[in-house]
């Protein structure tokens, strides 16, 4: 399959686009930017909202957290203690949405109990050469941060990587000029 099938490969991950309704003792919402999830604030209402440093004005209890790390600490220890029948909202880049699905998937949730809601174009890349993580926008060819390869941004999503497979564009010339000057 090329970059140009209008089919994405089954791999490609679907995001939700509306909160499911299936019964949960908790719900908890993850979101890179409150702004972005306020659709989710809606029914079924969650019973807490972790964000990165701003909060919104509504009655849902809202944690706004200072960084990335202390968000992801936070969320960690909520996880550690949740009782079974907890769901997870997470809406934010694809980079931030697979971060926070490794860290509830290692803290016993079920993927059935996790929804991902994709706003932003970061998405993470995966270097075959190296095993070198990046953020990229939605190009389809990047240079990997480390090794210096020119990459092709494949299709192929890894779930367990929570990335996207970057291999080498041209053998017979992997780097990037200015990795030759």
């Amino acid at each position: 399959m090329t970059a140009s099938s209008a089919e994405p490969l089954f791999s490609t991950p679907r995001y939700a686009t509306e909160a499911s309704g299936h019964a949960a003792s908790r719900r908890i919402v993850v979101a890179q930017q409150a702004r972005a999830a306020v659709a989710l604030l809606d029914a079924p209402a969650p019973t807490l909202m972790l964000c990165l440093g701003e909060t919104l004005t509504t009655s849902v209890d809202q944690e706004g957290l200072p960084s990335i790390e202390a968000l992801y600490l936070r969320l960690q220890m909520l996880l550690e203690q949740a009782q079974a029948g907890t769901r997870l909202y997470v809406c934010g880049d694809e980079s931030f949405l697979w971060h926070v699905y490794r860290l509830a998937r290692h803290a016993g949730l079920l993927a059935d109990e996790i929804e991902l809601f994709r706003q932003g174009e970061r998405r993470r890349l995966y270097c075959v050469h190296c095993g070198h993580f990046q953020d990229i926008g939605s190009e389809g060819e990047s240079s990997c941060g480390q090794c210096r390869v020119k990459l092709l941004v494949r299709e192929h999503f890894s779930r367990r990587l929570g990335a996207y497979m970057g291999v080498c564009i041209d053998p017979d010339s992997p780097y990037a000029p200015e990795v030759l000057a």
